[in-house]
């Protein structure tokens, strides 16, 4: 809910590096309220976003960099032929009726229960822009993707392009192992991972991330080095060809030089 509050907030900076006109209808009343004050007064919002990107030499802009990065390498598989979107803990993010770029890709929605139906009650009757949504709800601690997007249709013959965004730093090292597993099954040659995780060498930032989500509940467990990255994607068939940060993101959406973030992304093909 707060990254996808984040990303509510992120439309209204001077560039809005990434849009997601549908993260207040998805949010529960507290979080909805604060997006809708915000719209209320565009300008103010827009100089206090900015100010807090000088600030923080654009490490506030981290979650919106990271959604932009990942909607980019979406687009570009979608638009090289991959019809095929996984998303594993899709969470509050609406790319399916987000980025046009999916309208022939049938896109599979991997979460909770209890969270998918409080996103498809927000989301409503609004038409997705991709060719198609698959619901598969699946409680992580009793079964595994691999045998939820099986039922689900998805074709494990077909390039699929997968997305882990924001979930590893929450799991133990086995569960990570048992997701890439289940991933390399259903991943055909040409399919690609998208896997965000928090850099085992770079923790300023997170000293104080460390203290508000295990307040929250949600305990960060495991931190990988970019080796560790390389050899792990390696040991379940998958090639890094990228591993970036928000500085990377800065450089590149803005020609600006960033902070480097504790969280990277890793693009890896099979």
């Amino acid at each position: 809910m707060w990254v996808a509050a984040m990303r509510g907030l992120a439309e209204l900076d001077d560039p809005a590096i990434v849009r997601d006109e549908f993260a207040a209808d998805l949010l529960p009343f507290g979080y909805r309220s604060v997006l809708r004050v915000a719209h209320r007064v565009p300008s103010a919002s827009r100089t206090v976003l900015r100010a807090v990107a000088r600030a923080s030499h654009n490490l506030s802009r981290h979650l919106a960099f990271r959604t932009r990065a990942i909607d980019d390498v979406v687009s570009m598989e979608a638009d090289a032929g991959c019809d095929q979107l996984v998303l594993l803990g899709a969470g509050f993010d609406a790319r399916a009726w987000r980025l046009p770029a999916l309208a022939s890709t049938t896109v599979f929605e991997v979460d909770h229960p209890d969270t998918q139906a409080s996103k498809r009650a927000g989301i409503g009757g609004r038409i997705p822009l991709a060719r198609e949504v698959k619901w598969a709800p699946i409680d992580f601690a009793r079964e595994t993707p691999a045998l939820v997007l099986e039922r689900a249709g998805h074709d494990a013959t077909r390039r699929t392009t997968f997305v882990w965004e924001g979930v590893t730093m929450y799991l133990a090292p086995e569960a990570i192992d048992a997701t890439l597993a289940a991933v390399a099954g259903r991943a055909a040659k040409g399919s690609r991972l998208l896997m965000t995780y928090h850099d085992a060498e770079f923790r300023l930032e997170l000293v104080m991330l460390t203290g508000m989500v295990r307040a929250a509940g949600e305990p960060f467990r495991t931190r990988l080095s970019q080796a560790d990255v390389r050899e792990l994607l390696a040991r379940y068939g998958f090639t890094v060809e990228t591993d970036e940060g928000s500085d990377d993101w800065s450089e590149r959406y803005l020609g600006e030089s960033g902070y480097r973030s504790g969280e990277r992304l890793a693009s890896a093909s099979r």
